[in-house]
């Protein structure tokens, strides 16, 4: 249930709409810019994403 709940949460807060507030629920809003990343930037994330999931894979590996 927690899983659920978080993702609708981040689902919501993930919508231009929720994210800026300029726009009232129920109304069509303007497009928000988004800012490009580079190729390089987007490996990085990934990489610190990989590596944060696999330490906690290990941590909960090591205390079973």
């Amino acid at each position: 249930m927690k899983k659920v709940a978080l993702a609708a949460i981040a689902t919501l807060a993930a919508l231009p709409v929720y994210a800026t507030g300029t726009c009232p629920l129920g109304q069509i809003c303007d497009p928000v810019s988004v800012p490009e990343i580079s190729a390089l930037e987007g490996t990085a994330a990934l990489a610190a994403l990989a590596a944060v999931v696999l330490i906690a894979w290990e941590r909960r590996r090591r205390a079973a």
